[in-house]
C-alpha cells in the first residue's frame, strides 16, 4: 500500500515512525495537503487546524480512505458533513477516539462483544488538570464516547448530576445510562483524588473483564463447559497503541471493512453528548 500522511509536521514525521514497520505498507508519503499528493491508498490527515474539517473532506472528495487525527469532539454539523462525504465518496473515515482504537479495549470487545454492564470509575489528581481548561470534559465524554460504541443500542434513560467546587470548575460526575438493549453504563469521574486510579469494569452472561487503564493490565473471568471460573491475564504496552491503531485500519481499508470508529459513531455520540449537557 502507498500511505499519505498530511498535516503538521512534526506530528507527520511521527506518525509515518508508527506506519512504516508494517509490511503492507511499501511506500510513505508526507504532504502538506492531499492535493500535493500523488496517488496513495489510505491517507492520515494529522490535523488540529480551524480547517481541519475542510482538509478532511478534500481527501474524502479525492476518493482516500481516511484515519482523522484530530481533537475528538467535533460539532454535530461538521460531522453530519464528514459522514455524508464519505458515504457520497463511497470511502471510509476513521477518527481518533483512542479509548476505543486501543489494542486492550480491542481485546476486551473480542472476549464481550454485547457488555450487559460497564461500570468506569476513574479518580484524578487536580493539580493533572489545573492548567487544562478540558481535560475534565475530555475524561468524561471519553468514557461517555467508549460506552455508546461498545454498547451499540439506542439510549432508554439518562441520569446525570454533577458537583463543583466553585462555578465552572466542576469536581465530579457521575453518568448513569440504561440502553433499549437492556444494558446499562455507570461512568464516574472525581478530579479532587490523592490516588490516581482508573478502572473500567464489563460484564456479561457468565463472564466478566477488570481492566486497569493506567496499567493497561486486564483480567478476564469466565465460565468454562463445566461451570468452573477461569482466568485470563493480559498486559498491554501502552506505547505501541498508535503503531497497532494504524495496521488495524489500514488492514480494514484492504479488506475494505468498516473502521473501528467512523464518523456516524461520532455522530451518534454528538447528538447524545448534547442531550446529556442539557440536562447539566
Amino acid at each position: 500500500m502507498i500511505i499519505g500522511i498530511v498535516g503538521d509536521a512534526e506530528r507527520a514525521v511521527a506518525w509515518e515512525r508508527h506506519i512504516r514497520p508494517h509490511n503492507i505498507v511499501r511506500q510513505v508519503a508526507l504532504a502538506p495537503h492531499v492535493h500535493d499528493l500523488d496517488r496513495v491508498d489510505a491517507c492520515f490527515v494529522v490535523d488540529t487546524t480551524l480547517n481541519r474539517t475542510e482538509h478532511l473532506i478534500d481527501a474524502l472528495k479525492e476518493g482516500i480512505p481516511c484515519f482523522f487525527i484530530s481533537e475528538f469532539i467535533i460539532p454535530s454539523k461538521e460531522l453530519e458533513r464528514i459522514h455524508r462525504t464519505s458515504k457520497e465518496a463511497g470511502v471510509e473515515v476513521q477518527l481518533a477516539h483512542w479509548p476505543t482504537l486501543s489494542p486492550s479495549t480491542q481485546w476486551m470487545k473480542d472476549k464481550i462483544s454485547k457488555p450487559q454492564f460497564i461500570q468506569i470509575q476513574r479518580n484524578i489528581n487536580r493539580s493533572k488538570i489545573a492548567h487544562s481548561k478540558h481535560a475534565f470534559f475530555n475524561a468524561w465524554t471519553d468514557e461517555l464516547a467508549l460506552c455508546l460504541k461498545w454498547i451499540d443500542s439506542g439510549i432508554h434513560l439518562i441520569e446525570v448530576k454533577q458537583s463543583h467546587l466553585i462555578v465552572d470548575q466542576p469536581q465530579a460526575i457521575h453518568l448513569l445510562i440504561r440502553f433499549d438493549s437492556g444494558a446499562s453504563a455507570s461512568i464516574q469521574i472525581q478530579v479532587s483524588s490523592t490516588i490516581e486510579q482508573h478502572n473500567r469494569y464489563i460484564a456479561a452472561n457468565q463472564s466478566f473483564i477488570e481492566c486497569s487503564v493506567s496499567e493497561q493490565e486486564l483480567k478476564y473471568g469466565f465460565l468454562d463447559g463445566q461451570g468452573h471460573l477461569l482466568f485470563e491475564i493480559k498486559k498491554f504496552d501502552s506505547t505501541k497503541a498508535a503503531e497497532k491503531s494504524a495496521l488495524h485500519f489500514l488492514k480494514n481499508v484492504q479488506l475494505k471493512k468498516e473502521v473501528v470508529y467512523s464518523a456516524y459513531d461520532a455522530l451518534r455520540f454528538a447528538s447524545n453528548l448534547e442531550k446529556i449537557q442539557s440536562k447539566l
